[in-house]
């Protein structure tokens, strides 16, 4: 589960040898700059917010920023090849934006009313499977019978029916055992189908809780909200959200 916030995170320098020297990788840098330089005449490829997000609705190719009469566009790397090989156009970049933070608007304003419902109906899911989940019953039963040794290792050490050193050792051992369970009862409940999903869910949600009406686009948009954006036709592209929620734009 990648942490988009969740927890707090830290950055740790020189934390072990690298596989090469600073020195050596400032070189290369200087190196790869000068090549791109000489690749691209004088002019250098514009990094872009979208790239690695757009992707092609006709035949899931990646889209690629291509400027045209001093208008950026995105379109398919296939049709950008051939026309023949994609019947998809390509998209001005203004359009995409507007669209983008249309969605990114809507959800502010109404996320938690498209979302929670959503969620609530994962998490239902995910209890009636787990309710069934044998593994998890058989865990349980077993947890319950340990802690009910317990119970009544104490009663009888109070009472002095049983030695202070033996009902020590016991209580050890006992303890021991639960602890073995608990952990392996979380690891079934993490592997259970749609943990992730509803983890995800309720990530959106905290992000969406403190969104603000945005006039432009931020990188805080795909890391907390959108995974990928494809276009089906000129007059519309579709949204997936990182839990795989897919909600669709007209494009003006």
């Amino acid at each position: 589960m990648k942490n988009r916030g969740q927890k707090p995170q830290y950055h740790v320098e020189d934390d072990h040898p690298g596989i090469v020297s600073r020195e050596d990788f400032r070189r290369v840098q200087e190196l790869i700059a000068a090549r791109k330089e000489l690749f691209y005449r004088g002019s250098k490829p514009s990094d872009s917010i979208y790239t690695g997000h757009i992707f092609c609705g006709h035949c899931g190719c990646v889209c690629r920023r291509k400027v045209t009469r001093g208008i950026i566009h995105w379109v398919c790397n296939h049709r950008n090849d051939s026309k023949d090989l994609c019947p998809v156009p390509q998209i001005p970049e203004a359009a995409l934006t507007a669209a983008t933070l249309r969605l990114h608007n809507k959800l502010a304003l109404h996320g938690q009313e498209l979302l929670q419902p959503l969620l609530d109906q994962l998490r239902e899911i995910r209890e009636r499977e787990l309710r069934s989940n044998q593994r998890l019953s058989d865990i349980d039963k077993e947890i319950a019978n340990i802690s009910g040794q317990n119970l009544v290792l104490i009663r009888l050490k109070s009472k002095g029916c049983i030695d202070s050193a033996l009902a020590l050792s016991q209580a050890d051992e006992l303890g021991r055992k639960l602890r073995d369970l608990r952990r392996l009862r979380r690891k079934v409940l993490e592997a259970a189908d749609g943990d992730e999903q509803i983890q995800t869910t309720e990530a959106i949600l905290d992000y969406l809780d403190s969104a603000q009406w945005q006039t432009e686009i931020t990188p805080n948009l795909f890391e907390n909200l959108v995974e990928r954006i494809t276009v089906v036709s000129a007059d519309e592209v579709r949204f997936r959200l990182l839990n795989g929620l897919e909600l669709a734009e007209r494009l003006a």
